[in-house]
C-alpha cells in the first residue's frame, strides 16, 4: 500500500511586497474561499478552501526574507495525509531521509490538530507529513495569549 493516501493542501509562498495583490488574485480572481488560518501559524498569508468534497486547502504563505530566495526561506511545499505519522516517520528515518521537526497545526475555531513534521526530496523540495485530522479538543493546547 502506498504511504500517502491524499493530498491534504497545496502552498505557494510570496514576496511580503505582494501579498495583497496574492490574495486579491486567490481570493477574488479565482473566487476561492478563505478561511481561518490555524492558531498556531502567524497573521501573514491566508488559507483558501479549494474543495469541500474531498477538503482541499490552498495556503497562501508570505516569504520571510525575500533576499536570496529559496524553498526553505520560500517555505513552498506540498502537504501529504498519512494513515500512521509515526509509521511514516520511520520509513523516512530508514531511508535515511532529512526530517524537520514541526509544531503541530491546529485551529479552536475551525476544530481540528493535526501533528505533522517536513521532509525534502532529493531535488530539496519540502514535502509536510500530516496525520489526519482530529478534532481540536482531542490533544491539549496551550492557552491563547
Amino acid at each position: 500500500m502506498a504511504l500517502i493516501q491524499r493530498v491534504d493542501h497545496l502552498n505557494v509562498q510570496v514576496p511580503p511586497e505582494k501579498e495583497a495583490e496574492a490574495k486579491t488574485f486567490y481570493g477574488e480572481v479565482m473566487g476561492l474561499r478563505p478561511l481561518k488560518k490555524p492558531d498556531s501559524l502567524g497573521p501573514a498569508g491566508q488559507h483558501y478552501c479549494l474543495s469541500e468534497n474531498p477538503w482541499y486547502e490552498l495556503h497562501l504563505g508570505v516569504a520571510r526574507n525575500s533576499e536570496g530566495q529559496t524553498n526553505r526561506n520560500m517555505r513552498n511545499h506540498l502537504g501529504f495525509q498519512v494513515d500512521d505519522l509515526k509509521a511514516a516517520r520511520k520509513r523516512f528515518e530508514d531511508a535515511g531521509v532529512r526530517i524537520e521537526d514541526a509544531e503541530p497545526a491546529y485551529s479552536e475555531e475551525r476544530d481540528f490538530h493535526q501533528d505533522r513534521f517536513f521532509v525534502f526530496d532529493p531535488g530539496g523540495n519540502r514535502l509536510e507529513i500530516l496525520e489526519p485530522r482530529r478534532r481540536y479538543d482531542a490533544v491539549p493546547h496551550p492557552p491563547r495569549g
